[in-house]
């Protein structure tokens, strides 16, 4: 029977009241400790034993926090996405578009160099294998971006910067996989080599990342100019 401090606080929150009640010091540390355990072996990897003995906390500690391996999991993805949140907030959506779109580029590549575990654990979060955790999920990493595109895009179609011919939702979502996969590959064996092959540069060759994210804005500033 759950106990009213085992209940989670709110939808979108996946630890306990228990958990929200910890020392800060000591939640930080396991926090770390678990991002660093599901950056490394993926949500099905990871033993949920194993991170308890790592934490130094039993295991009916770790389900009093959260109530199960996939609760602890979202959790992390969630901190992620308030980190990212944090970072796009500055962002001037009435700015010329292609200013806003450079800063995006450079906010991913930021974010993934500064967040490498939860990077790859968003990565995770992605593939069709954890499809079961999409439904879990009340804001995921996209959402922070759609609005900021739709209402970036609109304003700049106001403004004649762009074709007004374009349709918005089509856009945002092309020009949003280019930057997932840019900021994939700071995560990703298998997306690092990709874009090694596609830019033609010899393997374990250091890509110069500030002409990488201008070619990138080009690429958008041609596709989308009047």
């Amino acid at each position: 029977m759950t106990t009213r401090d085992q209940k989670k606080n709110a939808p979108g929150c996946f630890h306990t009241e228990t958990f929200t009640k910890m020392d800060a010091s000591r939640k930080e540390v396991f926090l770390n400790i678990a991002i660093a355990e599901f950056a490394a072996k993926g949500l099905r990897g990871t033993s949920i034993n194993a991170l308890a003995k790592k934490a130094g906390i039993s295991i009916g500690a770790l389900y009093s926090y959260f109530p199960s391996k996939d609760d602890l999991f979202l959790s992390i993805v969630e901190r992620g996405r308030a980190l990212l949140a944090d970072a796009l907030g500055d962002i001037d959506r009435e700015a010329p578009f292609l200013e806003t779109f450079a800063s995006l580029v450079r906010k991913a590549r930021d974010y993934a160099l500064s967040n490498p575990d939860l990077n790859l654990i968003y990565l995770d979060a992605t593939t069709q294998g954890l499809r079961h955790l999409a439904a879990r999920l009340s804001s995921s990493l996209e959402t922070l971006t759609v609005d900021l595109y739709y209402d970036a895009l609109t304003a700049a179609i106001r403004r004649g910067e762009i074709r007004a011919d374009l349709d918005i939702g089509a856009t945002a979502f092309c020009l949003d996989n280019i930057l997932v996969l840019f900021q994939f590959s700071f995560a990703s064996d298998y997306y690092r080599d990709r874009l090694h092959i596609f830019l033609r540069a010899a393997e374990g060759t250091e890509l110069n990342e500030e002409a990488l994210m201008a070619a990138i804005v080009d690429f958008a500033r041609r596709s989308l100019s009047t």
